[in-house]
């Protein structure tokens, strides 16, 4: 008789989406579903949009719209939104903020040489 592989617990626990809490009172799940990971890796690589587009968007595709509205109201600074597309980023990557973060670094290091 062949092997079986019992994945039900893993399966199980891939099933629970992360969350990314905003404030006390604003939790969203993300959507870390392959067409919302390929929707985003899509944004992410288009040059046509700005930065700005694509952190709109990014956040849109991951946590809806009602999330992008609520956050755009706050007027947050840049940096606040940069660190919720890095949450983002790393909940689809399934790897933790700091390895995100580090990525980012580097790669700004490398445009600036």
């Amino acid at each position: 008789m062949g092997r079986a592989y019992d994945i039900a617990e893993r399966m199980k626990n891939g099933m629970e989406k992360p969350t990314v809490k905003i404030d006390d009172d604003h939790i969203y799940n993300i959507n870390t579903g392959k067409s919302a990971v390929l929707y985003i890796n899509a944004v992410s690589q288009d040059k046509e949009k700005d930065e700005f587009e694509k952190m709109d968007e990014v956040i849109k595709a991951a946590l809806g719209k009602e999330a992008l509205d609520y956050i755009n109201d706050q007027d947050m600074a840049v940096a606040s939104i940069a660190l919720i597309v890095n949450v983002i980023m790393a909940a689809i990557a399934d790897v933790s903020l700091e390895e995100v973060e580090e990525v980012e670094k580097n790669q700004k290091k490398s445009k600036r040489q």
